[in-house]
């Protein structure tokens, strides 16, 4: 997602409710900026504090290597860890230690839709229950799948995971870089839907936190 998709960013359409909720309730990091424009290398930096050239993470592949990651260091501080989606991307150094809990299946073992909101409650709740079992506080890493394509209704498709808001070609806003045609407007609609169903799946996560009783001492940050 792009960063001036959010409400809270300024875009003035209420795209993203629980986004721009969650962000006037804490701060923003308005001077941020990506070491890398590829998800892989820009991810591994996050979690290492590295460059993408000091890390070994230039590309979508693992290097073997023994430098520690934010998971090491909660794990190593008596956290309980647990990763939702891009379980390979979130890990940046091979052979890895690993995670507690990947959170990618239901308890029963069925895969969860990436593109379903209401799975990422069941994820997160899972993860916090677990933690709690474990006596531990939790450390999750929860990725959401929208607005990575395909899209919302991309090339026809039936859906069952509808946005709470569905928009339309004639309602989007059209991004400077972008000449306004028809075509744009119409993969914009599904991308906007999309970003709209990716705030959707973050509303679930906090569902989850407030009915923890964690809500209160849990320290969130949301990245794109």
């Amino acid at each position: 997602v792009s960063w001036d998709d959010p409400g809270c960013t300024g875009t003035p359409e209420a795209r993203t409710p629980h986004i721009d909720r969650l962000a006037a309730q804490g701060r923003r990091f308005d001077a941020a900026f990506l070491t890398a424009s590829s998800c892989s290398p820009s991810r591994s930096s996050i979690i290492t504090g590295r460059y993408p050239h000091n890390n070994g993470v230039e590309g979508f592949y693992q290097v073997r290597n023994t430098y520690p990651v934010m998971s090491d260091l909660m794990k190593s501080a008596g956290y309980y860890t647990g990763i939702r989606h891009k379980v390979s991307h979130s890990t940046p150094y091979s052979p890895y230690p690993g995670w507690d809990v990947v959170l990618d299946t239901q308890p029963d073992g069925s895969q969860l839709d990436q593109k379903n909101p209401a799975s990422y409650y069941v994820s997160a709740k899972r993860g916090m229950a677990e933690a709690k079992r474990a006596g531990k506080p939790f450390c999750l890493n929860l990725n959401i799948s929208d607005p990575h394509k395909p899209f919302y209704g991309e090339d026809g498709r039936m859906e069952v995971n509808k946005p709470s808001r569905v928009f339309t070609a004639d309602e989007v806003p059209v991004p400077g870089f972008l000449f306004d045609d028809p075509a744009v407007r119409k993969e914009l609609a599904l991308y906007y839907s999309s970003v709209r169903r990716a705030d959707d799946s973050l509303g679930q996560i906090l569902r989850a936190l407030r009915e923890s009783g964690e809500e209160d001492r849990t320290l969130i940050f949301f990245l794109s």
